[in-house]
């Protein structure tokens, strides 16, 4: 199993209130990534989030990442993720964008996709809900084959009219970075499988629901039709993350945080869930709700949150290890955590944790 962290660049307006700045926020993060590839983390993975003040600062994920790949050597690269849509980004300014941040560190960039889930988001580009997936993927199809060669022939959509252009940079990586793609509904596990590309997926459900999801992803693949040169099969699942020394404490410290934060994200989710092209069942929304109506043991028990002691914290990954979670994402920078709780989050799952890993599962590269 890999180990990642997944960062949103987190600032809560009460923070901010009492001083913390942004500035500050930003730079924490490069702490913690910095000694998270001291000790064996495989990757970090960065949001792009719009407007969403209260919980996310980042905008501009592509930028920050090449500072820290600056400031790293080894740990993957990951947009987690691009928001496709044209209205977000136009794909020929994706491609370039994409592949200048793969040139700067080096050929370590995982290309990850998604529409966005919040009224704010959509609203604030004018993203039309019943056509975002459609949007995402005809961009997603069409990125690849300007990496592919010298002068991208052009394409003509239902979404995008693109003339003939030489599109540069290319992508270090060849054929091009793994794709992924957000999944939080059945129909975008199956979308995710069906494409070839790797499963971003929330773990805010318990292990047996996610199982479930999984099952639709899988069954996609089966009749796979990869958007780019290969196929991505890896499944990526990310959840709030805290360890501490006392489990008890721990346990109460990080799961209250944890609810916390979800009840951040549910606040700009809004009326999206009654929208066309967005009504259908999702766990990550589901779930999400579910934590912040239920006590904080229980969400830990079930698995729901990742937070505790060295052992209990341990417990709960197995549970999503055998299930068949490849790569273990940990937001361990969100709500009222301090840079010194997440440094220490860090540090014990590199000394005790992540080690425990690489003993029964040898290290996979993805791509």
């Amino acid at each position: 199993m890999r180990f990642s962290l997944l960062y949103e660049i987190a600032l809560p307006m009460e923070l901010e209130a009492a001083g913390k700045t942004e500035s500050e926020a930003f730079w924490e993060a490069v702490e913690q990534i910095r000694y998270a590839e001291e000790m064996g983390f495989d990757a970090v993975w960065l949001v792009e989030h719009h407007f969403l003040e209260d919980l996310s600062r980042s905008s501009a994920s592509d930028i920050f990442l090449a500072a820290i790949a600056q400031h790293t050597k080894r740990i993957r690269i990951g947009l987690g993720v691009v928001l496709m849509p044209t209205p977000y980004s136009h794909p020929f300014k994706i491609a370039e964008r994409v592949a200048s941040l793969d040139i700067v560190s080096r050929g370590r960039v995982e290309f990850g996709c998604g529409r966005s889930t919040t009224a704010e988001e959509l609203d604030g580009f004018g993203v039309p809900t019943d056509q975002a997936r459609q949007m995402m993927v005809e961009a997603m199809r069409v990125v690849p084959q300007m990496w592919r060669q010298r002068e991208f022939p052009g394409f003509k959509g239902a979404y995008m009219d693109l003339p003939a252009r030489v599109v540069v940079p290319k992508p270090v990586q060849k054929p091009h970075p793994p794709m992924w793609m957000a999944c939080g509904s059945p129909t975008s596990f199956h979308l995710a499988g069906e494409l070839g590309v790797g499963c971003l997926s929330f773990t805010i459900s318990t292990p047996t629901e996610l199982a479930k999801s999984l099952e639709h992803y899988r069954e996609g693949q089966k009749t796979a039709k990869p958007v780019g040169d290969f196929v991505n099969n890896n499944i990526a699942g990310f959840t709030t993350l805290y360890v501490g020394d006392d489990d008890a404490a721990a346990r109460e410290r990080g799961g209250l945080n944890s609810i916390g934060h979800h009840g951040r994200v549910l606040k700009y989710i809004r009326d999206v869930p009654q929208r066309a092209g967005y009504n259908e069942a999702s766990h990550s929304r589901e779930g999400r709700a579910s934590v912040v109506g239920t006590d904080v043991q229980l969400a830990i028990e079930e698995a729901r949150v990742c937070v505790g002691g060295v052992a209990t914290v341990e417990n709960i990954i197995r549970q999503w290890e055998a299930i068949g979670i490849d790569e273990f994402m940990g937001v361990v920078q969100f709500n009222e955590i301090t840079h010194e709780e997440s440094m220490r989050t860090i540090r014990l799952m590199g000394e005790q944790v992540i080690p425990k890993f690489r003993a029964t599962r040898p290290l996979e590269t993805v791509g």
